[in-house]
């Protein structure tokens, strides 16, 4: 029996043009890997914004008229929503500072519902009505991120998650139904049979017609029209005018275009040789200042228990190396941001600042009266923008270094160690000078507990909390990326009663702040996840070897209440 399958375009090419338009690769005469937004290459050198801005919107704008008719996959409108939310960020990056904290909500605003609607609709899809899952369950069954199902969480039912993540996340959404849906569709169609030479591509014919005398052109044109669908000339044209040089080139391409169209002719001729623009600095107006320069660990991505904590911000150890917590969304997902001082040269870096409206009165105070010198900047701060240290996923990131790699801060020598498991882009940062030493653990360590494994598995988190984390001296100073003691200690008392547990218990129950107050060597002691060779412990988890224990306590933990 036949079966017709109702689509809302009018057929293949219309679809695969689409595809182009959002994921044009630059490659000849193909569609590839996503470098918009914010892939390497991204247009090259030649890019021009105004062609590709224009490319964009006409992809969603037809994807909407796609979702009127009815029956547009899921995985497209995703595609709409998510390029959508971005072309508003950027078009709207160039507005005066008396919006730009209304504009950067709403960006916030346009990420957080395009990301979700992605997230819940895709899932949603593959739910089982007799057998319900829960949506990490299946996530894993399709390969989607457990993070994207943790900023959906996040985006749903708390505060908006910080533009920089946001940013992140919607690119990283963006490759990822690339390759979940787009690259499936297969190759464009082959060349039509006709006039042109079989096996040619439309940009190779285009580029011949472009080069043709004047003379020969009228005849060139009714065959290009003949042999080819008018929005794949016209997609095909919009991705020469970004890549040829010169601007004689790209004038060729859009005359050619106001020729194949006129609706295309009106919008054309009204961008002559000043339409050409030049290409914008590096660093667009209203750049992240989530994200901050110097050694940075990624933003937080998880949503796990969180203790209460208003108010807290205290400066730890009165010695050369001068620590502040910084605290940020406090009472929901309690974060910290850090700033690291050498006391002798006032050199400093911010480390963590995800939630910048927090952090930024706190800097600018401490620069302007002298303080500290900032060489680690938050983008929005009147002083030079520098080097943006963190793991290669980290938005805005200019330095990642290696495992074990070493740099300074004044007197205070910093050492990177890797520990790729809540991200696998994850690193902490071991701070050491004469008079103490510290670690900047993240989302890795926590006082009392550890990171879930959202992009690593069990053998990951044991490698870092068991022998990298675990090697560093004793006497080492915890600063965890949250506050999230009281969860942490509720959960590890009902897996371990000892002393030091109970009195982590008692520490936390009558103390906000537990940052900076207990050592490497403490949490060998307390907490249950660096612990996994205790019998007690093996014997609660059922599990006798190291990375069993971590994994079955990680899964007792998630199902905690």
């Amino acid at each position: 029996m036949v079966q017709y399958i109702l689509t809302p375009w009018r057929d293949r090419q219309e679809l695969l043009l689409v595809r182009q338009q959002f994921y044009a690769s630059g490659n000849q005469g193909t569609d590839g890997p996503p470098l918009w937004p914010g892939g390497a290459g991204d247009g090259g050198a030649n890019d021009d914004r105004r062609s590709r801005s224009r490319r964009l919107h006409q992809a969603v704008a037809r994807v909407s008229m796609w979702m009127q008719r009815g029956n547009c996959p899921h995985m497209v409108e995703s595609t709409a929503l998510l390029t959508a939310a971005v072309l508003g960020d950027e078009e709207a990056g160039g507005e005066g500072d008396g919006r730009a904290a209304s504009l950067a909500y709403a960006a916030r605003a346009a990420y957080a519902a395009a990301f979700s609607r992605f997230v819940t609709g895709l899932l949603d899809g593959l739910q089982d009505k007799q057998r319900k899952q829960s949506m990490y369950a299946l996530a894993k069954t399709i390969g989607l991120p457990a993070t994207f199902v943790e900023l959906r969480h996040q985006a749903t039912h708390e505060q908006l998650p910080s533009l920089a993540k946001l940013r992140s996340a919607a690119r990283k959404a963006l490759r990822w139904i690339w390759e979940y849906y787009w690259r499936h569709l297969g190759p464009p169609a082959a060349v039509p049979e006709g006039s042109t030479r079989q096996g040619d591509t439309c940009e190779a014919i285009l580029l011949r017609y472009l080069n043709e005398e004047q003379d020969d052109r009228r005849t060139g044109l009714r065959e290009l029209r003949r042999a080819w669908a008018q929005e794949e000339l016209l997609g095909t044209l919009s991705l020469l005018q970004e890549r040829l040089p010169g601007n004689q080139a790209r004038l060729k391409c859009m005359r050619l275009s106001s020729e194949l169209t006129k609706e295309e002719s009106e919008e054309d001729h009204d961008h002559s040789d000043s339409d050409i623009a030049e290409p914008e600095e590096e660093g667009e107006p209203g750049a992240p200042a989530e994200v901050a320069s110097g050694p940075e660990l990624e933003p937080d991505t998880g949503c796990h228990d969180a203790a209460a904590d208003k108010g807290r911000q205290t400066i730890v150890n009165s010695r050369a190396m001068h620590i502040q917590s910084i605290p940020m969304w406090v009472g929901s997902s309690n974060n910290y941001a850090y700033l690291v001082v050498d006391d002798k040269s006032k050199d400093a870096f911010i480390i963590d600042p995800a939630n910048p409206p927090e952090v930024t009165p706190i800097l600018k105070d401490a620069i302007q009266s002298g303080k500290i010198n900032l060489t680690a900047v938050l983008a929005d701060l009147d002083t030079p923008k520098l080097d943006i240290i963190g793991g290669k996923d980290c938005e805005g990131v200019t330095k990642t270094p290696k495992h074990g790699e070493t740099f300074k801060l004044g007197d205070i020598t910093v050492k990177s160690v890797h520990t790729p498991c809540h991200t696998q882009d994850s690193i902490c940062y071991y701070m050491e000078d004469s008079t103490g030493r510290a670690v900047f653990t993240g989302d890795t360590l926590f006082i009392g507990g550890c990171g879930r494994f959202f992009e690593g598995s069990a053998e990951e988190m044991h490698e870092a909390l068991n022998k990298r984390l675990a090697a560093l001296p004793d006497d080492t100073v915890v600063y965890p990326g949250h506050e999230y003691t009281k969860a942490n200690v509720k959960f590890a008392i009902s897996v371990l009663q000892s002393e030091p547990v109970k009195k982590l218990q008692s520490f936390a129950d009558n103390n906000q702040v537990t940052t900076g107050k207990f050592t490497i060597g403490d949490e060998k002691q307390h907490n249950v996840f660096m612990r996994v060779e205790d019998p007690v412990i093996q014997k609660t988890t059922g599990a006798t070897d190291a990375v069993g224990v971590m994994a079955k306590l990680r899964e007792m933990k998630n199902n905690f209440k």
